[in-house]
Order: structure tokens, then C-alpha cells, then sequence
């Protein structure tokens, strides 16, 4: 069982990323395939319309050579594949599954987190038996304000990145702490606002790193999911799937976005151990659990820094 609400350094959080992922990894894991597969499974099959599209392009540019206005036919064409409804399916439902695994993650930590203050029998493994269920009734009254929170921190850090790109760098990494707190505190836009430049007081730095590296790796693990995407491609390109090609660039697409999606949880928990690393610093939180635990199970001893960042 993992003590959410503790002091940790950089590397400690980390590991606690993998750790609570490795734990849990049944619950999350089915958690986020029923909530939040559907939404990047839309995603993804409109991505792959659209490129499917955008390549079916390449027959009318071969004729550019023969006839003088196949230029400007494949080129309005690319503008009406683009801007198809395809296109705005993809943007719209790729910022959905995005705030659904976010939300669906912080859920499922808060969730967690009750059950331990609760002492909730836990398996061989240290897992805690959480539901579909009870990370969904968790997750639906955030819905609403995940989706007003983001759109307003999007404008915010937009319109802070105009000032050159410091200011919106600063401001985006302190807002990436608002679905966190608006889970685990139930803030509205304006106090979760206040919130963020509360915690993040003086790390703004480690969350910025934490944020970074959990990235990459996020990146680097997701390239597996895009190799068939990538191969497919080159195939369809080549002409080597011409009779099916529509058909595996939407597989390839979907395994890709689908897979690339649940994988930004690593992400989302990082940021969530962040989270309750800065409320244990400020506010203690977690030691009326330590505490209650006297006797019963040793306590980790409280860091007082975060290393170099």
C-alpha cells in the first residue's frame, strides 16, 4: 500500500510513479480502457480517415505533370481533407480523451487514497480493490469542471506565451496542477487558480522537471504504439497495400492514438504524487495516517529537500 500524501524527493516520485502504476495496474488499467478507450478509439479512427485521405491525394499530384490544373485541384483538395470533418473529429475528440485520462487517473488516486485512510484489505500484490464503478462516480462531477478548467488554463497560457515564451511556460507548468486539485479539493476555476500558485510556491522547478522527464519517457514508451502506424504508412506510400490501404491506415492510427493516450497516465500520476508531495510539505496532511500507523507499520522518514531541482 502507497502513502499518497508524502514528502518526496525527485527520484522518490518517480519511483512512485511505477510503483502505483506496477500496483495497480489491473484497475487503472481497466479503469482507463472502458472510460477512456472509447473517446481516443473515435480519435483514432478519424485520424486515420483523414489520412487515408490525405494520401488518396497522392493519385491526383501524379497527373501534375500531364495537366496543368492538377496543381490547383490537389491543393484545394488537401485544404477541403484538412479542414473535413474528419479533421475536427480528431482535434475534438483527441483534447477529450486527454482530459478523460487525466481526470480518469486523478479518480482513481483519490479514490486510492480514501480506501487507505479507510485501512481497506488490500491483495498479495499491495493492490486496493477499485472499480470501474467507483472511479467513474468519482470522475463524473469533474467533468464539467475539468473541461472549464483546461479550456480557461489553454486560453490563459496562450495568451501568456504571446509576452514572449517564458511567461507561458511558467504559467503552464503551475496550471498543470489544476485537475489535480480540482479532484482532490472540488475548486471551482478561481480557487483553483489561487491553489496552484499556492503549492507550487518555490518548485515550480521540480515540477517543471518532473513534468519533463516523465514525458520523454512517456514518448519513448509510446513509439511502440506508433511503429505500426509508421510501417503502414510507408507500405500505403510504396503502393504495397493499395486495395486495403484505408482500412490498415485506420488500424494503424487507432493502436496509435489509443495506445499513445492511456500512456500519458504515467504522466498524470506524476503529477498527482506532486500534487500531494506539496500538500504534505505545506500542510502536513498525511501525518494524522502516519500517526494512526504508529505501531502498527514504520513510518518513512520526511525529506527535507528535492535534490538539484
Amino acid at each position: 500500500m502507497i502513502q499518497l500524501f508524502q514528502q518526496r524527493d525527485f527520484g522518490n516520485k518517480i519511483n512512485a510513479t511505477f510503483q502505483y502504476i506496477t500496483q495497480n495496474f489491473r484497475s487503472l488499467g481497466l479503469a482507463l480502457l472502458y472510460i477512456v478507450g472509447p473517446v481516443a478509439l473515435v480519435a483514432g479512427i478519424a485520424s486515420g480517415v483523414m489520412q487515408s485521405n490525405i494520401f488518396d491525394l497522392g493519385k491526383m499530384t501524379e497527373d501534375a505533370g500531364r495537366d496543368s490544373s492538377a496543381p490547383f485541384a490537389a491543393g484545394y483538395a488537401l485544404a477541403l481533407s484538412i479542414f473535413s470533418p474528419a479533421f475536427w473529429i480528431t482535434m475534438l475528440f483527441s483534447l477529450l480523451a486527454i482530459l478523460a485520462v487525466s481526470l480518469a487517473t486523478y479518480a482513481h488516486m483519490k479514490v486510492y487514497a480514501r480506501k487507505t485512510q479507510l485501512n481497506v484489505p488490500t491483495s498479495f500484490t499491495g493492490a486496493i480493490d477499485i472499480s470501474v464503478t467507483d472511479v467513474w462516480e468519482e470522475m463524473q462531477p469533474l467533468i464539467g469542471r475539468g473541461v472549464l478548467i483546461s479550456v480557461l488554463s489553454a486560453i490563459i497560457t496562450f495568451v501568456a506565451a504571446m509576452f514572449f515564451a517564458i511567461p507561458g511556460i511558467y504559467v503552464g507548468i503551475v496550471l498543470s496542477l489544476g485537475l489535480v486539485v480540482t479532484t482532490f479539493e472540488e475548486t471551482d476555476f478561481s480557487q483553483t487558480w489561487n491553489r496552484c500558485f499556492t503549492l507550487i510556491r518555490d518548485k515550480w522547478w521540480s515540477t517543471f522537471g518532473l513534468i519533463v522527464v516523465m514525458g520523454i519517457i512517456s514518448a519513448i514508451v509510446g513509439m511502440v504504439f506508433s511503429v505500426p502506424a509508421g510501417i503502414i504508412g510507408v507500405l500505403t506510400g510504396l503502393k504495397l497495400l493499395p486495395n486495403v490501404a484505408s482500412f490498415w491506415l485506420i488500424l494503424g492510427n487507432v493502436i496509435a492514438t489509443v495506445g499513445g493516450t492511456l500512456l500519458r497516465t504515467l504522466i498524470y500520476v506524476a503529477i498527482g504524487f506532486q500534487y500531494t508531495n506539496l500538500v504534505e510539505r505545506q500542510e502536513g496532511r498525511g501525518l494524522l495516517s502516519a500517526i494512526d500507523s504508529i505501531g502498527t507499520s514504520p513510518t518513512q522518514p520526511r525529506a527535507s529537500d528535492e535534490g538539484t531541482y
